[in-house]
């Protein structure tokens, strides 16, 4: 019975604490007349430059794609690895062989018009190295036959396949490796072959990049059957230029890693109260930051802006303003206290990038402090990729120093002031 009584007494008292609430107050407070404001700061980001990475991410977090080709003096190349193959000796005994393939999963390539690129294979005659580029050139040997140049831009996935040669599979093994078959990719610098680029998809489980053929064990099968094998593993390097120290210019490059500092100076007398007065220090600490944004626009005629599909930028704060343009420690930069993840990201087509900065603007309202009790001033902020050295896509911004009509970068802040 009072299991009962409270089934029906629950209903009543829902509907009561819903007649108490402001439909049209969603975030400020039940009991008061507060709603939230927009505001645009036009002149908060006064100034800025870019400089070089002083250390990199590991390239295996979060990669995207294996990497072969050139751009503006990087490289790139990509190396295979296929185990569980069959010896000599079972290959030998098999009846026929036939359409020996290595096929590859492209996701991306340079424009073919301006950046045709030639893919040249080689099979190594030595041990398993993540880095090809530590591979003496005695082992490598080329693997003719393989060679090929792509004949158009891709734009999404495109499997290419390769014929491999009877010899390649008949003498995979090798004295210094018994166990895998390994293969490297290089862009030829060929004549006729500039900068360029491929984006090879990464192998995970059956999909990615892989070595097949057909064949009969005996001469009375009345059909093939299809051998198959994965790369059991795929590693890639880039070699790199120093990215510039560059006053006055912004640019997020991935393929040589570039950051951005970001001189951002909020005039927090743009907090009102609920009666249009600028807050007193204390008002302000109570201030509820419900959304901030910077708004950085693209300067599209970049030549590396269409390198790559999306960028992903995230901000991190620092203690001090530098004096003069240089390098920012990595070991200075601390990322801001969210409950997610603050990354933003930014398409090739697109005209602006919007930062998410929230948790920035609300350590500089609420004096927030670092680790070491200093508190949590407005310094700047810095601009970092996530994608460093996993593509060779490069962003440039309008400084707000030269930008035109139209592209000076701003901040917008969602914001509710206290109630009391």
């Amino acid at each position: 019975m009072k299991y009962a009584r409270y089934l029906l007494i629950m209903p009543v008292l829902i509907l009561m604490l819903a007649g108490c609430t402001k439909k049209d107050n969603l975030t400020g407070t039940n009991w008061s007349e507060l709603e939230a404001t927009i505001i645009r700061d036009n002149n908060a980001v006064v100034s800025g430059y870019s400089f070089a990475a002083d250390s990199l991410d590991s390239m295996l977090t979060k990669r995207k794609a294996l990497l072969v080709g050139r751009w503006n003096g990087s490289e790139a190349q990509s190396i295979l690895r296929f185990t569980n193959l069959l010896d000599e000796e079972d290959i030998q005994a098999l009846h026929d062989i036939r359409n020996i393939k290595l096929e590859l999963v492209l996701n991306r390539s340079s424009l073919h018009d301006a950046n045709p690129v030639k893919l040249k294979f080689y099979q190594v005659k030595g041990e398993y190295r993540e880095n090809p580029f530590e591979i003496p050139e005695t082992e490598l040997f080329e693997i003719s036959q393989a060679a090929f140049s792509l004949d158009h831009t891709v734009i999404s996935s495109d499997t290419l396949r390769l014929d491999l040669p009877y010899a390649l599979l008949q003498n995979w093994q090798t004295d210094a490796d018994t166990t895998g078959l390994n293969i490297v990719i290089k862009a030829s610098d060929e004549a006729g072959f500039g900068d360029g680029f491929v984006d090879i998809r990464l192998t995970s489980g059956n999909v990615g990049s892989k070595i097949s053929y057909e064949f009969k064990n005996t001469s009375s099968d009345e059909s093939y059957s299809t051998f198959t094998r994965y790369a059991g593993k795929n590693d890639y390097f880039l070699t790199h230029t120093e990215a510039p120290l560059s006053p006055g210019a912004w640019r997020i490059s991935n393929y040589r890693p570039q950051r951005m500092y970001v001189d951002f100076e909020p005039d927090m007398t743009v907090f009102r109260d609920m009666d249009g007065n600028i807050m007193a220090t204390e008002d302000l600490k109570r201030v509820s930051v419900n959304k901030a944004e910077m708004v950085l626009f693209v300067n599209k005629q970049h030549p590396s802006m269409r390198n790559a599909i999306t960028y992903e930028i995230a901000p991190l704060l620092i203690k001090n303003r530098p004096e003069t343009p240089a390098v920012i420690a990595t070991t200075d930069m601390f990322r801001p206290e969210f409950f997610m993840p603050l990354n933003s990201y930014v398409g090739w087509e697109a005209d602006s990038l919007v930062v998410d900065i929230t948790p920035v603007m609300q350590a500089y309202v609420s004096q927030k402090t670092f680790a070491d009790g200093t508190v949590i001033t407005p310094q700047g902020i810095v601009l970092m990729s996530g994608f460093e050295r996993k593509d060779f896509g490069e962003l440039e911004f309008y400084h707000p120093l030269t930008a035109p009509e139209g592209k000076k970068p701003y901040i917008r802040i969602k914001y509710t002031p206290p109630f009391l």
